[in-house]
């Protein structure tokens, strides 16, 4: 789990201000050998407020990056 919030820090830099993982699940519904992890993730800018438009960059670059950093995917 720490090489996921690393790697989501390495996506998108400084203006992600808190990464976390808050649950961790194993069973059937994931597939054996897998596991599901959400994650909290807090962005700020220390110039001025994000749009949600930005944030939600900033989400998809760190959803890219788990994915091809750990073949991640996004549950809805």
């Amino acid at each position: 789990v720490g090489g996921l919030v690393e790697a989501a820090r390495g996506a998108v830099g400084p203006v992600l201000r808190d990464v976390h993982a808050f649950d961790i699940y194993r069973g059937e519904q994931v597939g054996e050998g897998r596991k599901s992890v959400a994650i909290h993730l807090s962005f700020q800018s220390p110039e001025r407020t994000l749009t949600d438009e930005e944030a939600a960059e900033l989400r998809g670059r760190i959803v890219a990056a788990l994915a091809d950093d750990f073949g991640a995917e996004l549950r809805a």
